[in-house]
């Protein structure tokens, strides 16, 4: 089934909305939702409504946050998203940030006590739409370390997300937008030791820079009250001007000839195309946004439970 984004958009307000989400707010979590799901990442799109209605509904994520500002300079500026969804508070920093990079060729932001972000590269596209370079992570506040008795070095951190992203002069940008973490639990790691070991260990490294940084260090709540349960993330975003150190224009056209140049190049073997990251998604983005959001049936299935739960009907679509 295909639902065009702007059904779908619609209908994940509406489900928002009926949570007491904020409407201006509603639009905005459905819109990054509905963004990732038109570019193919069923991870971190409308799926993700299976977390955020009981989250809303249980009160563990304040459906009208104040977002306040705890620091601001020139170059950054810190927000405590009070206990709301992480996309309220990441924007609005990330549109802070992208302003001061601007005007000073580098910026920093970074928020707390809020809820999860969804996939970084929503804040990368928002940067490399005006030009800007980005790198951003994000991470749970509150580490404890593994009770199980079993537990090993690898399960001191779960698998935060880290992005970045670059604009091109055409074409597709390059948005490395990534869990940190290249293997699917302990025993995937564990088996690819004997023939992947850099992997491996790149891997934990990444899922501890991303956890101390997004999480401990930017989702500290020192400065501010915790009061839902679920709002114990963090996010740390930078933003670089790259006129601050080169020629921006000169620069965009080498990443655009460069990335046009490899993907001439042959596929990885087992692969079918040539591609860079973010440019398998970025075609998908232009083609369903004429096309439709394909919705396979495990998807569609798990939409329409919350539209049944909910009595909001999922819009209907095309085959």
């Amino acid at each position: 089934m295909r639902i065009t984004p702007d059904d779908l958009h619609h209908w994940a307000t509406r489900v928002l909305t009926h949570l007491n989400v904020r409407d201006e707010d509603a639009a905005l979590i459905a819109r990054c939702l509905v963004d990732v799901d038109l570019r193919g990442i069923v991870s971190h799109g409308t799926r993700q409504l299976r977390r955020y209605v009981p989250e809303f509904r249980d009160g563990q994520i304040n459906t009208h946050p104040d977002i306040k500002m705890l620091r601001a300079t020139e170059t950054t500026i810190r927000l405590d998203g009070d206990g709301g969804a992480g996309y309220l508070a990441a924007t609005r920093a990330v549109d802070a940030a992208c302003d001061k990079a601007l005007e000073n060729g580098l910026a920093m932001a970074s928020t707390c006590n809020h809820g999860h972000v969804g996939s970084e590269g929503i804040y990368a596209r928002r940067a490399v739409e005006r030009g800007l370079v980005s790198w951003c992570v994000a991470g749970g506040a509150g580490w404890e370390k593994p009770k199980e008795e079993d537990a090993t070095v690898w399960d001191a951190m779960r698998a935060p997300p880290m992005c970045f992203g670059i604009p091109s002069a055409e074409g597709p940008p390059l948005i490395a937008d990534m869990n940190a973490s290249f293997f699917n639990g302990r025993d995937h790691a564990e088996a690819a030791i004997p023939e992947f070991p850099k992997a491996v260990f790149a891997s934990l490294g990444m899922k501890f820079v991303s956890t101390l940084l997004g999480g401990m260090l930017a989702g500290s709540v020192a400065q501010t009250e915790q009061k839902f349960k679920g709002a114990s993330r963090g996010f740390l975003f930078v933003a670089i001007d790259p006129s601050e150190i080169g020629d921006a224009s000169a620069f965009k056209s080498d990443v655009a000839r460069i990335m046009r140049a490899t993907l001439e190049l042959n596929p990885i073997s087992g692969t079918e195309s040539a591609e860079l990251p973010g440019t398998r998604e970025w075609k998908r983005e232009q083609e369903w946004a004429i096309d439709g959001i394909p919705i396979p049936q495990v998807h569609q299935d798990l939409l329409t439970d919350l539209a049944d739960d909910l009595g909001i009907p999922l819009p209907e679509g095309n085959e």
